[in-house]
């Protein structure tokens, strides 16, 4: 082929820490998922398909999952209070880089296969999403960029510079393509302030102000072992978490409904404990995004419109935070609760005790469910190619890709343009067979540019399956 340039995009890598456990708890972890070796193979692949043209690898948001690490260091050099010791450490600096440091023990594969990369004069984009947005700390990116020159050095070569780049937001490459991980346009997972994303308490260290979908997932997920945070297989209704805890917690020392009771609070008052930090935090966004404008080169006005399309975090509406929690579901249920206990005390006819209880409250009930009804955690798979669109009138580009949702699909958005989802290489398993991966996942984009129209190839790769 011509020699122009080629990309290989993958994203919703998830690496965690590795815990085995043999009754099936936090199954995401276990090492019979681990897909290190497959990425390696499809890295050369890649390679490979380049021939003499230069690949960029973009690693597209989430490619580290700081938030599924829930282990401490035994004799820590920071203080640890006991919500970390039960849920994890906090954001912070220090510790995300023993986070991070944990992860990328328990794959040494993956590294090696970016050295690889590196090594044969490709180089690497990595974008941050939310569950990597702990990147964001200078020393966690030193760290990062350091394991990979001392394993470079190793084989006798050294870390050009440029070869490793981070992004905050997006990577643009101008005619050809726009990444970038695709939280900020979901409620859930949007940071309320995305190019300066942390806050100072006081008289702590300065840490990431997560979202709520993150912080769901620290508090309430790490704690709910059976079910997996990457699919969306923790979305019952009544009956059926009924049925998950008689499976799953029936007999055992395990407790759903406690953990979801606890977890929700802890959530909901660490978001409100965090809301005024943020309002108070000095109004600088014009400077940075004067600041991505210079450096990508689009003009300032075509990057205030990309960010314009963000969506404000749940974070700025209470009723929806604690309607996600099923706070304000709790609170219906007290109500009725003590109604129907005053009815049965007063003095009043049967029929009405009955009637009530068993017909005005049900009803009220459902009034309010169909009232209340917004936007879910599907919400951003209907949205995605129409942001995806909105980018592409803005810039011209040919591709448009997200991760984020898990959901993998390429569709065409404008005549010339194409919106890529990358899907996951989580470990997302079939209903009935939890052993086994479900296919169609462990997806990758591969894009080339040479003469004439692009080469634009959408696949999954995984064992028993290259398309």
């Amino acid at each position: 082929m011509a020699a122009g340039s080629c990309y290989l995009v993958v994203s919703d890598l998830h690496l965690c820490d590795v815990e085995d456990h043999t009754d099936g708890w936090k199954s995401y972890k276990s090492s019979k998922f681990l897909f290190d070796e497959d990425f390696r193979e499809l890295l050369k692949k890649a390679r490979d398909d380049a021939g003499d043209a230069p690949l960029t690898l973009i690693l597209n948001g989430d490619i580290v999952d700081f938030d599924l690490v829930t282990a401490v260091p035994e004799k820590p050099p920071w203080r640890v209070d006991m919500s970390e010791h039960a849920r994890g450490l906090d954001a912070t600096e220090p510790k995300s880089v023993w986070k991070l440091g944990r992860v990328l023990d328990c794959h040494p594969v993956f590294v090696e296969a970016l050295v690889d990369h590196l090594a044969a004069g490709h180089r690497i984009v990595y974008i941050m999403g939310n569950h990597d947005r702990e990147f964001h700390f200078p020393a966690v990116r030193q760290t990062f960029m350091d394991l990979l020159r001392v394993r470079l050095e190793a084989r006798g070569a050294a870390l050009a510079d440029g070869a490793v780049r981070f992004e905050p937001w997006f990577f643009h490459a101008k005619g050809e393509i726009f990444a970038e991980h695709g939280q900020q346009y979901d409620a859930y997972t949007s940071f309320f302030r995305l190019l300066s994303p942390t806050v100072r308490f006081p008289l702590g260290a300065e840490q990431l102000a997560i979202p709520m979908g993150n912080l769901s997932n620290r508090y309430l997920m790490s704690r709910m072992g059976f079910f997996n945070p990457h699919a969306s297989d923790y979305i019952l209704n009544f009956f059926s978490y009924v049925v998950h805890w008689l499976k799953f917690y029936a007999l055992s020392k395990r407790s759903l409904v406690l953990t979801w009771l606890v977890g929700s609070f802890v959530v909901v008052w660490k978001l409100v404990k965090v809301r005024p930090l943020l309002l108070l935090k000095p109004a600088d966004l014009r400077a940075r995004l004067r600041k991505v404008a210079d450096s990508t080169g689009i003009a300032p006005e075509t990057v205030g419109a990309i960010y314009a399309l963000q969506r404000p975090p749940i974070i700025t509406r209470f009723y929806r935070l604690v309607r996600e929690f099923w706070i304000d579901r709790l609170l219906i249920a007290a109500f009725m609760t003590a109604g129907t206990v005053t009815l049965a005390l007063v003095p009043i006819p049967l029929w009405i005790k009955l009637m009530v209880p068993l017909s005005t409250f049900p009803l009220l009930y459902f009034i309010y469910e169909w009232a209340a009804q917004g936007e879910s955690i599907f919400t951003i798979e209907r949205r995605f190619p129409n942001v995806a669109r909105a980018i592409a009138a803005l810039l011209p580009v040919r591709v448009v890709t997200f991760g984020h949702t898990h959901a993998p699909r390429l569709i065409p958005i404008l005549k010339n343009a194409v919106f890529v989802d990358t899907g996951t290489w989580a470990p997302i398993t079939q209903k009935r067979r939890p052993d086994r991966l479900a296919p169609g996942f462990r997806n990758y984009l591969w894009v080339s540019f040479g003469e004439g129209e692009p080469v634009v190839r959408f696949g999954s790769w995984y064992a028993g399956s290259r398309t």
